[in-house]
C-alpha cells in the first residue's frame, strides 16, 4: 500500500522553498557563478539534485556544449572566451521511490577552470492527488585550476599569486534541493550548492578562491492549445555573486517533434534575447537535439554578440520492478 502526504505537507512545501530562497537572498553571496546554459529546461540536474529520477517512465541522459562570445580575443595570451560543458544520466528507482543521477561539468573562464563530478539521489513522496514532492542530496568532488602564467600583477613576486606555472586542487562538494511535480503539468523545485564553501588555497595557506552557496528557483508549465500544439513556459533564478539574475522562455511543440521559442536573460537590465530551436528523433520521440543562439544586448564593449550552445538527449524506457510469481502450496492454500 502506498503512503500519502496531506496536503498540508505541499503547503509546507512551498513555505520551505520560499524560506529558502529570502533566507539566500538576504545572505551577501561572493562567488563565482556556476556554469550557465540557455538550455537550462533540459538540464536540470546540474541544478537541482531533487531532480533525479524525476521521470517515473524513462532513464534520461544528455551532453551540452556551450561556447560564449564566439570570436573574443583576451587583450594578451590565450585565455579566450568562456566554454562549458555538461554531461548527465538520470535514473529513477521504482521499486524505493527514489532517484539516481550523475553529472560531469567543465567550465573555464579565462585562467581560471573547474570540472565537478557529482553524484544526486532523490526520495519522491506521493501525494493523494498524484503530485510529488522530491528531496534531493548530492555529493562528489570539484576541482579547480588556475594557470597564474595569465596572471599580470601590478607588484613583482605578489604572495598571492603562488607560482607562474598551472596548479590544480580538489575539494568535496555538497548540494541540496526540493522538487514539486503536478499531475497537472506543472513543476517548481529550489536548490543550493556548495554548501561546504570549500576554498582553493594551492597549499600557499592563502584563499585564492572559494565556493559560496548558489540558489537556484526553477518552475515551469506545459499544456496543449491544440491537438498538435503544446506550449511550454519555464523559468529560473539564480542568486549568484550577490546580484539576481533570471531567465524566462517560452516553447512552442507541434505534434511532439518540432520544438521552437524564445528566450530571455536579464540582472540589472537585458542580458540577451536567445532563439531555440529542436527536434525530437526516431520512433517514440527518444533522441533530441536543441541548438540555440544567444544575441548578447549588455557589455557589448567587453564582449562579443553571440553565443552558441547544442545538446543531444536520449531516453530509455525504465527498467520495471521484478515480479517475484505467486507460490501457492497444500499447507498455505486457503
Amino acid at each position: 500500500m502506498k503512503k500519502y502526504f496531506s496536503s498540508s505537507l505541499c503547503s509546507s512545501f512551498f513555505n520551505l522553498t520560499f524560506f529558502c530562497a529570502i533566507f539566500f537572498i538576504s545572505n551577501t553571496i561572493l562567488a563565482q557563478q556556476d556554469a550557465q546554459f540557455s538550455q537550462y529546461m533540459f538540464n536540470s540536474l546540474y541544478f537541482n539534485p531533487a531532480t533525479a529520477g524525476s521521470d517515473a517512465s524513462y532513464t534520461t541522459m544528455g551532453v551540452f556544449h556551450r561556447s560564449q562570445w564566439i570570436n573574443y580575443s583576451p587583450t594578451f595570451d590565450d585565455g579566450g572566451a568562456p566554454s562549458s560543458q555538461v554531461g548527465f544520466v538520470s535514473m529513477p528507482l521504482n521499486s524505493i521511490n527514489s532517484g539516481v543521477g550523475l553529472h560531469f561539468a567543465n567550465d573555464r573562464i579565462g585562467p581560471l577552470s573547474s570540472t565537478e563530478v557529482q553524484i544526486s539521489y532523490a526520495y519522491h513522496f506521493n501525494l493523494k492527488n498524484k503530485d510529488r514532492i522530491s528531496f534531493g542530496l548530492r555529493g562528489g568532488m570539484y576541482n579547480q585550476r588556475i594557470d597564474f602564467s595569465q596572471y599580470r600583477p601590478n607588484q613583482e613576486n605578489d604572495p598571492n599569486i603562488p607560482s607562474t606555472g598551472v596548479e590544480n586542487q580538489f575539494q568535496p562538494d555538497l548540494a541540496v534541493g526540493l522538487y514539486y511535480q503536478s499531475v497537472k503539468g506543472y513543476y517548481v523545485g529550489v536548490s543550493t550548492n556548495h554548501l561546504l564553501q570549500s576554498t582553493f588555497d594551492y597549499s600557499t595557506g592563502i584563499n585564492i578562491t572559494s565556493l559560496q552557496p548558489h540558489v537556484y528557483l526553477m518552475g515551469g508549465s506545459s499544456f496543449d492549445i491544440s491537438p498538435s500544439l503544446m506550449l511550454q513556459p519555464s523559468a529560473i533564478l539564480k542568486f549568484t555573486s550577490g546580484a539576481l539574475s533570471y531567465e524566462g522562455s517560452v516553447l512552442l511543440n507541434y505534434n511532439e517533434t518540432y520544438f521552437g521559442g524564445l528566450s530571455a536573460r536579464a540582472s540589472n537590465a537585458l542580458d540577451a534575447g536567445i532563439f531555440i530551436l529542436g527536434v525530437n528523433m526516431l520512433e517514440n520521440k527518444d533522441l533530441r537535439i536543441t541548438y540555440s543562439l544567444d544575441l548578447v544586448t549588455s557589455g557589448r564593449d567587453a564582449k562579443q554578440p553571440t553565443s552558441h550552445e547544442i545538446s543531444i538527449g536520449y531516453r530509455l524506457p525504465s527498467p520495471k520492478p521484478k515480479v517475484l510469481p505467486t507460490i501457492r502450496t497444500p499447507r498455505f492454500r486457503f
